[in-house]
């Protein structure tokens, strides 16, 4: 019966092996997806940080235009409002206003801005401290984002402006003031659009007040702490911002990741069952030539096992014997104690010869109770010789279950190769005729018929 033994230890290792060589694939993949993404990233974050420093840097430089004003009518105010007005031409403006020694005194639009008129740059407030900075370094300054007095939030430029006192020498006048609405004033950088590439991003600085991460701006989706991210330093005016973008989704959010890895599964799996498959065929084969050339009461080779083992051996021209044994009485005790203990005295008899045959050897079952053992090497055949002896008194103490008293034993007759014979045939012939000879006369001894 040909049987199935289950997966083999041979198929478990294949896919072992190749699930790991899929995986280190699937790793190798990812990874170059990761490095096409940092390329990615790198080139999108030089971009838009200069994007951004320049949409805010052109917007706060429009103080300066309302310092050439201030500088042109020396200090006067009268016509602020008509020549703020143009300038005030981008929805991300909030306001700009003039503060001659640090107090605001005029403001446009008026309309909304009412509270910031009187505000004292220099004293205690949100945004002052960089009002001090633009007085005392006379550059333009960025302060915020910060809540202000009338409301909202703004990021605001501060720049100092000086007038001429006669005597070349110059004053400090106050300061122009340009407020960005805040976040609209970044709408123009197309921030927006990080998100529809797949990467998430975050303003930063450490703020002035506190000391301590300040988040200016982040998109809706946030930058995990897990993901991998690329930072840049996003210097606009005096401010040391920090821009900072990364993948929305990680490498396992990805179906494709997963597609890679279950396509690495199914072909470990299905690679592994192909050579389970090719193991189960040659096991098959095997046993169905193992059954074609074995005996499968005894498990010895059969009549057409020996036949085509034995011309190989004739070829290779060395001596060696053949001995053809049949066992006495075995017709008696089938018919009498029958074919089941017919059967036991068989697998008995072959496994005490195999027990004892210790040297290179065949032993075939060639007919219902005849035997043929061939040993090869002329130092083996002297110590056949002596195992049969052995063997013939071994069973002469094996009790056969069901058959009461009765006792296994053989007559053998013995041909030589190329003594007896130069083929097959005629080796069996003369060792056939031997063991009849030695049968006769165990018949003549006993009074019985072998």
């Amino acid at each position: 019966m040909i049987g199935n033994s289950g997966i083999s230890r041979r198929a478990v290792a294949t896919f072992i092996i190749l699930l790991i060589l899929c995986g280190l694939a699937v790793c190798f993949l990812v990874e170059r997806n990761s490095q096409f993404e940092h390329l990615k990233m790198e080139k999108l974050i030089l971009n838009q940080s200069y994007k951004i420093a320049d949409v805010l840097t052109r917007l706060f430089y429009k103080a300066q235009v309302l310092s050439a004003l201030v500088i042109r009518e020396n200090g006067n105010l009268e016509n602020f409002e008509k020549e703020a007005a143009p300038l005030v031409d981008d929805p991300a403006i909030l306001n700009v206003l003039a503060a001659p020694g640090g107090v605001v005194r005029a403001v446009y639009p008026l309309k909304g801005n009412e509270a910031v008129l009187g505000l004292n740059f220099f004293e205690d407030g949100a945004g002052n401290q960089e009002a001090r900075e633009a007085r005392d370094t006379g550059r333009l300054v960025l302060g915020g984002p910060f809540t202000l007095v009338q409301g909202g939030q703004a990021l605001v430029g501060r720049l100092p402006v000086y007038l001429d006192d006669g005597k070349g020498e110059k004053l400090f006048w106050g300061l122009i003031s340009v407020s960005l609405k805040f976040p609209q004033a970044l709408d123009a950088t197309d921030l927006g659009k990080l998100s529809e590439l797949g990467l998430a991003y975050e303003i930063w600085r450490i703020s002035p007040e506190t000391n301590e991460k300040q988040v200016i701006a982040h998109s809706a989706s946030g930058c995990g702490d897990d993901a991998p991210y690329i930072e840049v330093p996003l210097a606009i005016l005096n401010a040391d911002w920090f821009f900072r973008i990364s993948p929305i989704k990680l490498w396992h959010q990805y179906p494709q990741s997963w597609l890679y890895i279950s396509l690495g599964v199914l072909i470990s799996f299905l690679l592994a069952m192909l050579v389970q498959h090719n193991l189960d065929l040659r096991r098959i084969r095997s046993q169905l030539e193992n059954a074609a050339y074995h005996d499968p009461l005894t498990g010895i080779l059969n009549r057409r096992g020996l036949f085509e083992r034995l011309p190989g051996l004739i070829s290779v021209g060395k001596s060696f014997s053949l001995y053809y044994l049949d066992l006495n009485k075995f017709k008696a005790f089938n018919d009498t104690y029958g074919h089941a203990v017919g059967d036991r005295i068989l697998q008995l008899f072959a496994a005490c010869v195999r027990k004892r045959m210790d040297f290179p050897h065949f032993f075939a079952r060639i007919g219902g109770d005849e035997f043929i053992l061939i040993a090869y090497g002329e130092e083996n055949e002297e110590k056949a010789d002596r195992l049969f002896k052995g063997i013939r008194v071994a069973l002469q103490d094996q009790a056969v279950e069901g058959a009461g008293d009765v006792r296994i034993s053989f007559s053998m007759g013995k041909a030589v190769y190329p003594r007896d014979g130069s083929n097959t045939d005629e080796l069996i012939a003369h060792a056939d005729a031997d063991m009849y000879l030695e049968k006769r006369g165990r018949s003549g001894r006993s009074g019985e018929t072998a």
